[in-house]
């Protein structure tokens, strides 16, 4: 990488138009970190982190505003609630309360539909590079790279024979 760098800096390329590039690039990631992460209020959402006090600016439908307050009302919920972590929580509720769970998950997650996308192609991006870029096959590399699925390696190795006689 260095050797680019260096043939980079020697190019023709003057300091004005550098610095306008880089400022253009790191205005277009603040656009995106803006679009992922929310900039507002964020006071209407707190029915999701404390669901057990009285939020009055929750900006729920009205039956799920009646199911918060059924829910916020059940003290068996409340101890389970100090017992697990929110998001554990929401999914433990998801058979009584399916819509107000379903609103508290969406809150929650508000992008993992995209993150699988994101990491294949970010494992692609890693795995065909320039010196990488005559793989022909790469569904079996993705698969790999993807997969939650950690790889037993010394039975894979169990099963081939080391030095094979001729």
């Amino acid at each position: 990488m260095f050797s680019e760098l260096h043939d980079f800096l020697e190019s023709d390329m003057n300091a004005n138009s550098l610095k306008e590039s880089i400022t253009c690039h790191l205005r277009s990631l603040l656009d995106k970190f803006n679009q992922y992460f929310l900039t507002e209020n964020v006071e209407p959402f707190d029915w999701v982190r404390q669901p057990f006090t009285n939020c009055s600016s929750n900006n729920l439908p009205s039956e799920l505003e009646d199911a918060l307050i059924e829910l916020s009302s059940d003290r068996t919920l409340q101890a389970l609630f100090a017992s697990k972590t929110l998001d554990e929580f929401w999914l433990s509720v998801v058979q009584e309360y399916p819509g107000l769970s379903k609103a508290a998950m969406d809150i929650l997650t508000p992008f993992g539909s995209t993150y699988l996308c994101e990491k294949t192609f970010s494992s692609l991006a890693y795995i065909k590079n320039k010196y990488r870029c005559r793989l022909n096959s790469m569904e079996e590399n993705l698969r790999v790279a993807v997969s939650s699925i950690d790889p037993r390696i010394d039975l894979l190795c169990s099963r081939k024979q080391a030095h094979p006689s001729h």
